[in-house]
């Protein structure tokens, strides 16, 4: 993909964890490149398709210097993040902050540290079957978006029977397709965090819920750990799942089982 890259950005701020470091101040060194397609802008000179570095390295001055932060990895964090709000265009950030006024006291020409993210689609799936169903799946998808978790498509909202074997209320089902720089596990602690916020809690495994998010894919990562397993474990089992699935991405193709969604939901339907 096409590269914008800053090199050396200095910046005079007041981060460090030493009261002193707060007090006096020190130079902080910025360098990044950004991955976006410069097509548009070279071809038709869109400057709506570009990033402008001018205002951009402004911007990350004034970002950088409007707050102060115990940990360096912190401030480049917040960089991060905000370079991927104030610019959509942008898929990919690797930026490094250094330091080079470092209270070491020892040889040493810089310290830094790097924060590498990109941009990846993943998919969700909402559940509710207490209270306004439908308005609790409303309400979960704008809690994503208030975390800059941007929703690209929505399927449509299924009333399903219970799964698991626990007598309770049918549900509002749905799927939601959507782009995120969180990594996979930062995603599922943020999905985690919606629904403790809006008032879910676990009392019986399978049992009626509030809100339930399940991250099914997050492209084709594939992962098992003891937090999160990926591709969700239960898709190919779950009619209503592969239903919402089948509506908004039929062609995407199961990391493991190898077989596009619409392959799935209707061997699964028969």
């Amino acid at each position: 993909m096409d590269q914008l890259q800053i090199k050396d950005l200095e910046i005079f701020a007041y981060h460090g964890l030493f009261p002193s470091e707060k007090e006096l101040g020190q130079k902080f060194v910025i360098s990044a490149i950004l991955s976006y397609d410069m097509t548009k802008a070279a071809t038709d000179l869109d400057l709506t398709a570009s990033v402008h570095y001018g205002e951009l390295c402004q911007q990350w001055t004034t970002w950088f210097q409007e707050t102060t932060e115990d940990l360096i990895e912190t401030v480049a964090y917040k960089l991060v993040e905000r370079t991927f709000e104030a610019y959509p265009l942008v898929q990919e950030i690797k930026l490094e902050l250094k330091k080079p006024w470092a209270p070491v006291h020892l040889p040493l020409d810089t310290c830094s540290v790097t924060i590498h993210r990109r941009k990846q689609r993943a998919f969700i799936a909402l559940g509710s079957n207490m209270g306004d169903k439908q308005a609790n799946l409303k309400q979960a998808i704008e809690k994503m978006r208030n975390r800059g978790i941007h929703i690209l498509k929505e399927s449509s909202v299924l009333a399903t029977e219970p799964w698991g074997g626990v007598e309770q209320d049918s549900f509002a089902n749905q799927v939601v397709e959507v782009e995120t720089w969180l990594p996979a596990p930062v995603l599922l602690e943020t999905l985690l965090a919606i629904e403790s916020e809006m008032g879910r809690v676990r009392k019986v495994n399978w049992g009626p819920r509030l809100i339930d998010l399940d991250l099914l894919f997050v492209e084709d990562q594939v992962l098992y750990t003891d937090d999160l397993i990926l591709p969700h474990p239960y898709i190919a089992e779950r009619l209503f799942v592969l239903e919402s699935l089948q509506e908004i991405a039929s062609h995407f193709i199961h990391p493991t089982l190898k077989q596009p969604i619409r392959n799935l939901y209707n061997a699964l339907k028969q």
